[in-house]
């Protein structure tokens, strides 16, 4: 029997041109032989406010209804910094966080997890730090080599990004990886 459901989460993804070339050169400077890495492709790197998981047509339904009625400004935000989950001596993430107008991007979060709360998501405890993962880790060849690898990334500045809309993505995992489809958006408005 095939499942129904729609494996998914929330997002805001990455669309400008020059943030993706950026995020390109970063995961060539990512050390190879130190670890085996399967990078994100450049499409798929986005920022993630909340998975959801596998939810019905139901579900997402309601999800979408509930989330009819977000609100927020556009803002922007400063994509910088290289860094490592849980950490850059033991990685299995490697990310891009946000260094300017952070607290935007986690009062959004906490903004849609409170509405979710409606739909029977509690929300996530543990504590909401914005990244974009660009590579996760297979295996470490030499740990030492990749945590100074990361750590020479860790200043990185890609510039400035515009969050101007939240999407509740539809995940389809394949052997090549996934492939992400826009099932719902909202817009901000001007400030």
């Amino acid at each position: 029997m095939i499942s129904s459901d729609i494996r998914s989460f929330l997002s805001v993804n990455i669309t400008d041109k020059e943030i993706l070339s950026g995020l390109k050169t970063v995961q060539g400077s990512l050390d190879l032989r130190a670890a085996k890495l399967k990078l994100v492709e450049p499409e798929n790197i986005h920022f993630t406010l909340r998975f959801l998981g596998d939810i019905t047509l139901g579900q997402k339904a309601e999800i979408q209804q509930c989330l009819d009625q977000l609100s927020f400004d556009k803002f922007s935000v400063g994509i910088s910094g290289v860094g490592a989950f849980p950490n850059v001596h033991r990685p299995r993430v490697i990310w891009i966080g946000v260094s300017e107008n952070q607290g935007q991007m986690v009062s959004l979060k906490m903004q849609i997890d409170d509405m979710l709360k409606t739909t029977g998501f509690s929300p996530e405890k543990q504590r909401f730090t914005p990244h974009a993962t660009i590579a996760r880790v297979r295996y470490v060849e030499n740990r030492e080599k990749l945590a100074v690898n990361l750590q020479s990334l860790s200043e990185t500045v890609l510039g400035q990004m515009s969050v101007n809309s939240v999407h509740l993505m539809k995940s389809t995992l394949t052997p090549r990886g996934p492939i992400y489809e826009v099932m719902w958006s909202k817009h901000g408005s001007q400030p």
